[in-house]
């Protein structure tokens, strides 16, 4: 099944810009023969930070669904043989790179890439390259911008520098396999059927539930904030990986994006408003 070219950004060129709602949004195509613009059966990828390839996206709505803080909506695109709407990213800067718009398409069109890599040589969340500028370490620590190579930039006003450090860490780190991969599909499909459910956005927060976390730590792999901790809990372990510590949510970087709620296999969290 086709889904969209991880690579796009270093293989693809530019063709084109589309109005955002508060910067442009970038289209990218092979070649320039590649893109007839809308109305056409040919539109390439949309989009950068929030990339979605236009030539699969079926307009399931699942993404405009998924996202806590609405960066899609709905564009027409008639004689397109995949669907004649498709979702664009007219807010792509408040992307919060919370992914559940990219774990929830049917079809893998759509592609999230932190901002802080974009331009910077660096390896990408998706473990792609992306484009190959080089951008100083520090630039990006106090500037998370996106650099493009034409005149035009896209600012996204987004600090980075915790996951900077994140990422640091981690990469030093070997990191058991707990079978999330194979776990994606039936993951994407159970978030799509109950994600109305759940309350969620900003203004909401993860909580989780001591009696019934059993410390498995699917959430914590799946959080893309680092917003939640394993600690110690005084009880008698089941074994000595289970129940000897539970999930604790830091409440300054959870976002309310709901992903651990639907990671967790006992359903120990919940969506709570935040007072």
């Amino acid at each position: 099944m086709a889904e969209i070219d991880k690579n796009f950004m270093s293989t693809y060129q530019k063709v084109a810009t589309h109005d955002g709602e508060s910067e442009p949004i970038q289209i990218w195509a092979k070649d320039s023969s590649s893109y007839g613009g809308v109305g056409t059966d040919k539109l390439g990828i949309w989009g950068s930070v929030v990339a979605v390839d236009f030539d699969i996206c079926v307009a399931d709505g699942a993404c405009i669904d998924a996202c806590p803080v609405d960066v899609f909506e709905w564009i027409d695109t008639p004689k397109h043989p995949a669907s004649d709407t498709k979702a664009i990213m007219s807010r792509e800067p408040d992307c919060i790179v919370c992914r559940a718009c990219e774990e929830v398409c049917p079809v893998d069109a759509i592609l999230i890439t932190d901002p802080g890599d974009i331009g910077s040589g660096a390896e990408p969340a998706s473990s792609e390259q992306a484009e190959e500028t080089e951008v100083p370490t520090e630039a990006l620590m106090e500037a998370p911008v996106a650099i493009v190579s034409d005149d035009t930039s896209l600012f996204f006003h987004k600090p980075n520098k915790w996951l900077t450090r994140t990422k640091d860490v981690l990469n030093k780190e070997e990191l058991p396999s707990t079978g999330i991969e194979k776990a994606k599909d039936m993951f994407k499909e159970l978030r799509k059927q109950t994600l109305d459910s759940l309350p969620r956005g900003k203004d909401y927060l993860a909580l989780v539930d001591n009696e019934k976390c059993i410390g498995c730590t699917q959430c914590v792999y799946f959080c893309n904030f680092a917003s939640i901790d394993m600690i110690s809990w005084d009880l008698m372990a089941r074994t000595s990986q289970f129940e000897s510590k539970k999930a604790l949510i830091l409440e300054d970087t959870c976002t309310g994006c709901t992903l651990c709620a639907f990671a967790c296999p006992v359903e120990a969290i919940t969506m709570e408003a935040k007072i």
